[in-house]
């Protein structure tokens, strides 16, 4: 007998589906609820100092220093617009990786199979769940969107052999995308040259044309070319160019900035990636369990990108062949990537997450079309792949649950404050420090921190003397140009501006080898000025706080 109403049929179908869908992304989403309450590590705190002065219509780098690329100020001076607090900074950053893990599975569905989206989605969001509280809102993680973005578009422009011509507006919009990268570090140009090569291997393989090569080609350079050109206006009108110059120059004086290895032990650093992510989850409490089974289930990503390629890779159709070099290709990049910066911190590896991911879905794809296909061998392949895309997701989310656990309690039972939580985190002594000063200064009153503790400027909502807010690469590189020009400046800051206290931390503080009172004295002009405008007034924690006199 025929449905009377097929319409409401197809719509009773996709009803079971739709609650399917919401009840994963719910539960995707309180595995990630952790990162609400997190306090700023170091970076974060540099990002939102220079986000403050951004929103009060600073230009970045220029008003407030800092070797990275513009693109994260940015981003954090919108956060910090819509609400001055950590809370803001790390739900617009959630909403961010969101809309980049959803972005991630429309490019697996696109590259692969649709079944490879949500997997690919699900692997993504999972992945960046479960870092380091301070390997949060870096600038890795925002260029994630932007990577995906750019590889997304210049997939879909080429095409499949359903599509007789270039779609050369998205290969153009991929070019922009891909530009945008080098605004948030300087060493992702190494990405843009990544995809626009997989772009040239993808057009020849498809048609085989260099006519067609160099109309694709032209497109995606223009594209980058313009995202770079307007920044660059940006800072021509801001005045901004000098601060630019300058962080060249401290690229070539003092890049890299870890020191050097031996080839064995970048290999053992690297190979920190594919057991648990490069780090432990979390990390910023000592009494929360860490629950990393099986390199919290990273080494099976591996796994189902390894399943992916043995089913898409097909080198005779020529898609296959150019997927895999977009995708391995951005991995190995950003591997060099990260071996050039040469610090190996966790942040750093975030640049991998995008095409592993996406890679991991296509395997879980592949899983699916062998338990369909006739033979006992594919569906018992097919049915390993299951397993290990179930494993994979279900030992990602593991390592969150202590985490979501502490949350509720805290929240939820016990009804701490967000003070409160971050008192109990690795930062407090940032906080007691910013609670003396909140108290022995008035909001309209500077203050400046000859140290590595940028969160102290969010935490007190004193505005920074100086345009530098840490004191680390610059100030131990007794010597170089950096040092004393930045020393130079930092002095004329401080005479012009007069901030209430001028703030010193202790050695080994926040990280061993600080020396920043040895720093200071070797800064004669500053110390001297310091020592004859100010008076030591107190220690509080590590800080050693010197007030103006008057």
């Amino acid at each position: 007998m025929l449905n009377p109403n097929p319409a409401s049929s197809s719509t009773g179908r996709r009803w079971p589906r739709i609650v399917a869908l919401a009840f994963g992304a719910l539960v995707l989403g309180m595995l990630a609820t952790p990162q609400l309450i997190y306090p700023f590590g170091h970076d974060q705190g540099i990002f939102s100092a220079c986000g403050d002065v951004i929103r009060r219509g600073g230009v970045p780098i220029r008003d407030c220093f800092e070797s990275k690329g513009p693109g994260v100020m940015v981003l954090y001076a919108v956060a910090l617009s819509i609400a001055f607090s950590t809370v803001a900074v790390h739900a617009f950053t959630l909403a961010w990786q969101a809309v980049t893990a959803a972005l991630v599975g429309w490019t697996a569905r696109a590259m692969f199979h649709p079944a490879a989206a949500l997997p690919a989605a699900a692997f993504y969001w999972l992945i960046y769940a479960g870092i380091n509280y301070w390997s949060m809102n870096q600038a890795e993680t925002f260029s994630n969107l932007f990577i995906i973005l750019a590889l997304y578009l210049a997939w879909r422009g080429v095409g499949d052999s359903s599509q007789s011509a270039l779609d050369l507006r998205r290969l153009f919009i991929s070019g922009v995308s891909a530009g945008i990268l080098m605004w948030f570090k300087y060493t992702f140009g190494l990405l843009i040259a990544v995809i626009g090569a997989g772009l040239l291997l993808h057009i020849w393989l498809r048609m085989h044309s260099l006519r067609e090569i160099l109309r694709g080609g032209v497109a995606f350079a223009t594209g980058a070319i313009t995202a770079n050109a307007l920044v660059l206006i940006y800072f021509v009108l801001a005045g901004g160019i000098p601060a630019l110059i300058e962080q060249l120059n401290v690229f070539r004086e003092l890049f890299p900035l870890g020191p050097p290895r031996t080839f064995p032990e970048i290999l053992q650093l690297l190979w920190r990636f594919t057991d648990n992510g490069a780090d432990l989850t979390g990390d910023y409490k000592a009494t929360v369990a860490e629950w990393t089974f099986l390199g919290g289930g990273f080494p099976l990503l591996f796994v189902l990108a390894i399943f992916g390629g043995a089913r898409f890779i097909r080198p005779a159709t020529g898609d296959g062949l150019a997927r895999y070099t977009y995708l391995v290709g951005l991995f190995v990049a950003g591997l060099a990537v990260i071996a050039i910066q040469a610090k190996y911190v966790q942040y750093h590896f975030t640049i991998l997450h995008g095409p592993l991911a996406i890679m991991a879905g296509g395997g879980v794809a592949a899983a699916g079309l062998w338990l369909r296909e006739s033979g006992i061998a594919r569906r018992m392949l097919g049915a390993l792949g299951g397993l290990v895309g179930v494993a994979a997701f279900a030992l990602l989310s593991a390592r969150m649950l202590p985490w979501v656990y502490d949350t509720y309690i805290n929240v939820i039972v016990q009804g701490k404050s967000l003070r409160e939580i971050h008192l109990e985190s690795r930062v407090a002594p940032q906080l007691y420090v910013a609670d003396y000063i909140v108290a022995h200064t008035g909001p309209d009153e500077t203050i400046s921190l000859f140290a590595d503790a940028p969160w102290v400027y969010m935490l007190t909502q004193r505005r920074n003397a100086t345009r530098f807010p840490f004191a680390d690469v610059w100030a131990p590189a007794h010597g170089s140009w950096t040092n004393a020009e930045f020393g130079r400046q930092f002095y004329e800051q401080i005479v012009a501006n007069r901030p209430t206290y001028f703030i010193l931390t202790r050695d080994d503080y926040p990280w061993l080898g600080v020396r920043h009172i040895d720093n200071w004295k070797r800064l004669t002009d500053l110390h001297a000025y310091v020592e004859a405008n100010y008076r030591y007034e107190a220690e509080n924690g590590p800080f050693l706080l010197f007030r103006r006199k008057e």
